[in-house]
């Protein structure tokens, strides 16, 4: 980054950002959008990636600070409410992610994001066979973000493996330790959304 970065304006310096980010140049990202926010402090679209890329590189509760922050300044942006969500349920405070996700209501059934966010609480739940289906349905609809997909699809073969593992266990049986595992599983798939990942953008 250079001086001549002081002769853009906040959207352009948005759009660079952007592209640094699907060049997996999260630091200039991150640099490109603090320069944005100097010029435009109450821009949603900028908090709300700085917050994503806060995400990427594990700053879990900023994150959620920023993209707080973003959804009041612009209720609307649907995709930032979708990522406070998972980020609240990556923390285990489902209370909060289902709380969050209410903007997406409107949306309807035929919305990916509404259909993930439902199968995310079914996860949630250990409701597996629930959670893969509205998953699935969400993949069907997404063709805009190929990167949002791949964690779905990892949630789903995740999901699978523990339907597979409860079918060939009876429940009642199971031991403590073992439901301990299945959960510790689900939530480090839920991590894996915002671990930085060279084939990924960000969402």
């Amino acid at each position: 980054m250079t001086q001549q970065t002081d002769k853009l304006d906040a959207e352009e310096l948005l759009h660079l950002a952007l592209r640094a980010t699907q060049s997996n140049q999260t630091e200039e990202g991150i640099q490109y959008l603090k320069r944005a926010l100097e010029q435009s402090p109450n821009n949603a679209n900028v908090i709300y990636l700085l917050g994503a890329l806060h995400a990427e590189i594990g700053l879990y509760q900023r994150a959620i600070e920023e993209i707080s922050r973003a959804v009041k300044i612009d209720p609307n942006l649907n995709a930032a409410h979708f990522q406070l969500g998972l980020l609240h349920l990556t923390s285990g405070d489902v209370e909060n992610a289902r709380e969050s996700w209410k903007a997406l209501d409107k949306l309807g059934e035929k919305n990916e994001l509404f259909l993930f966010k439902t199968g995310m609480l079914h996860l949630s739940n250990d409701e597996f066979e629930e959670c893969i289906k509205y998953l699935e349905k969400g993949l069907q609809l997404n063709h805009t973000n190929p990167a949002l997909n791949k964690d779905m699809e990892r949630m789903i073969n995740k999901a699978k493996e523990a339907l597979n593992q409860n079918s060939t266990t009876d429940a009642s049986k199971e031991s403590d330790n073992q439901k301990e595992d299945t959960k510790s599983a689900g939530n480090k798939l839920l991590l894996s959304a915002y671990e930085k990942r060279d084939d990924d953008d960000v969402h």
